[in-house]
């Protein structure tokens, strides 16, 4: 079973994705900020670590990007999907940079978000 780590600052988003990830058959760990995510990703061994982050890019004490950064200074090379309500054009191509694996805008479509997941999740 795939395992998503979901980080997202709002209780009602981060609920919801957990139920329906959990509904379609992902194993779901959740995270309220960025640094929980560099915490969990730290502290996760073998069948413990997450197949794939998606990352709110907008959140408090740490927020997605920085996690983003972060976890790819460090080598981590998990799949990321950035979610966020603040997407304009060019920040798909900023994020890519940055080295996240893609990008969906919220409120996102859910055949959009779990195509996306599908095709990067190992």
């Amino acid at each position: 079973m795939t395992r998503l780590l979901v980080a997202d600052d709002s209780e009602t988003v981060l609920l919801m994705l957990e139920r329906r990830l959990e509904m379609a058959g992902y194993e779901v760990i959740t995270a309220v900020d960025g640094q929980e995510v560099i915490d969990k990703i730290a502290a996760a061994t073998g069948r413990n670590a997450p197949d794939m982050i998606l990352l709110d890019a907008m959140m408090p004490r740490k927020s997605g990007v920085e996690a983003l950064q972060e976890l790819r200074e460090g080598g981590n090379e998990i799949p990321i999907l950035i979610i966020s309500a603040h997407l304009d054009v060019e920040e798909p191509d900023r994020m890519a940079e940055l080295g996240a694996n893609g990008c969906v805008p919220k409120p996102f479509e859910w055949d959009e978000l779990i195509g996306r997941i599908e095709e990067l999740a190992p």
